[in-house]
């Protein structure tokens, strides 16, 4: 049964697709326990459908069959080359074919394991798209990875890179001084080799051995072109030749065995492509990376609570300074009210103390107290003075028309002052009674 997805860019997609949900369907329908899923996983791509299983041995520890007779190779010809003034003279052919410097054995042996490296990366392309769930078709980073190992292996066989180098320098397509020899070839090559180094990073993060091997070589390579240039900053210059040699064979090695070791994984453990893992820094630092979070967090905290603190005094200031200029502002037009009450208090009494001989019917303007000279209004008083005079009622001392206008405050201290000031009247015209 075959299943149709929209979106898919080309045929290879579409079958995996369709490859996948088909698998997924008999995976449903089968109820046969016998077998375990990784045990027919690697039936499937290993038994009957690649030769490779004859040559792969499952094993990974077999695979040393390949490359530790490389890895004596390489050794061999760097002791060849030490021991060859001992074994033969200087001026015979067999030294100048045993000498790294001038015989071209060890450029064929390192071009013929490069162009090996880069059939395997076109065998790993190959494993890669039979992947059902690389709908993205990362396995095409496999092809460009074995095209720069081809390119490296051309160059190093045939000294293509210093060939382009005076190319550039007769035809001046470019001028960087007396390092021009160098760079015309350096620069392009980091370029590829950082590019190339990437790829393969990034399809064998499921695969630990081939990984580790991986980045060794790099590092190796890096090591050898910082031998290269300080050159001259090290000692034992009669050996540079032998040591460099040594770093390049065993950076040429490495690559070669994580090669192998990713071929291996893909055959027998898994073809998808690998799942991104945890990153090691984070893994090994995540303590402390939580406790520099909670100290960060910890810290807004403090700061968002001062804030708040000092916002709160300020607020508290403020409303403590509203409150006294409050009480300053009815104490001020408390202090003329009180005025008013002593001397209506001080006309009603001496009026009670006087008896009158007749009774004779006063006129109304009479009744009214007369102003007190010795009250001189005040500039605000003067000026908020309506033009019809109050008319201040002789039966009652405290007049309720005062406290209009006033608020509840200002009316019990004005009540609770002209109570005080009854006690007080009561008191002396008791003491003047006796």
């Amino acid at each position: 049964m075959s299943t149709g997805f929209a979106g898919s860019r080309s045929m290879d997609e579409r079958r995996r697709r369709r490859l996948a949900s088909e698998s997924l369907e008999s995976l449903d329908d089968s109820n046969d326990d016998s077998t375990p899923t990784s045990n027919a996983r690697t039936n499937r791509f290993a038994a009957g459908q690649y030769p490779l299983r004859t040559l792969i041995f499952p094993k990974r520890w077999k695979l040393a069959a390949y490359y530790l007779p490389i890895f004596l190779c390489f050794s061999g010809l760097i002791a060849l080359d030490f021991y060859r003034l001992e074994w033969c003279a200087p001026e015979s052919v067999l030294s100048t074919y045993l000498s790294l410097e001038q015989s071209p054995l060890a450029l064929f042996l390192t071009g013929s394991l490069l162009f090996f490296s880069g059939q395997i990366a076109l065998l790993i392309a190959a494993l890669r798209t039979q992947s059902l769930h690389d709908f993205s078709g990362r396995y095409r980073l496999w092809k460009y990875v074995a095209g720069g190992l081809f390119l490296f292996a051309l160059c190093t066989t045939t000294q293509l890179h210093q060939v382009w180098a005076s190319t550039v320098i007769e035809l001046q397509l470019f001028d960087w001084g007396p390092h021009t020899q160098l760079l015309a070839w350096l620069i392009p090559a980091l370029v590829i080799g950082f590019t190339v180094s990437l790829m393969s990073y990034l399809e064998m993060r499921g695969d630990r051995a081939g990984l580790n091997f991986t980045i060794l070589a790099v590092a190796t390579y890096m090591t050898y072109l910082t031998f290269t240039l300080t050159g001259n900053l090290i000692p034992w210059e009669s050996h540079h030749n032998l040591i460099g040699a040594g770093i390049l064979f065993f950076a040429h090695w490495s690559l070669f065995t994580s090669l192998l070791l990713h071929t291996h994984h893909l055959l027998y453990r898994s073809v998808d492509l690998p799942e991104k893992a945890p990153s090691r820094f984070k893994k090994h630092f995540a303590h402390q990376l939580h406790r520099r979070r909670i100290k960060k967090k910890a810290r807004q905290v403090a700061k968002s609570l001062k804030q708040k603190e000092l916002l709160a005094d300020r607020m508290a200031q403020q409303a403590a300074q509203k409150e006294t200029e409050e009480v300053f502002t009815d104490a001020k037009t408390a202090e003329p009210i009180s005025k008013r009450t002593n001397t209506s208090s001080r006309r009603k009494k001496t009026a009670s103390v006087q008896k009158p001989e007749t009774k004779v019917s006063l006129p109304q303007e009479d009744s009214r107290p007369e102003p007190d000279e010795d009250l001189e209004p005040t500039p605000q008083q003067s000026a908020s003075k309506p033009k019809s005079k109050r008319i201040i009622r002789v039966d009652n001392a405290h007049d309720p028309e005062l406290l209009k206008g006033l608020s509840k405050r200002e009316r019990r201290k004005l009540q609770k002052q002209w109570r005080e000031e009854e006690r007080q009247n009561g008191h002396r015209n008791l003491e003047d009674y006796s």
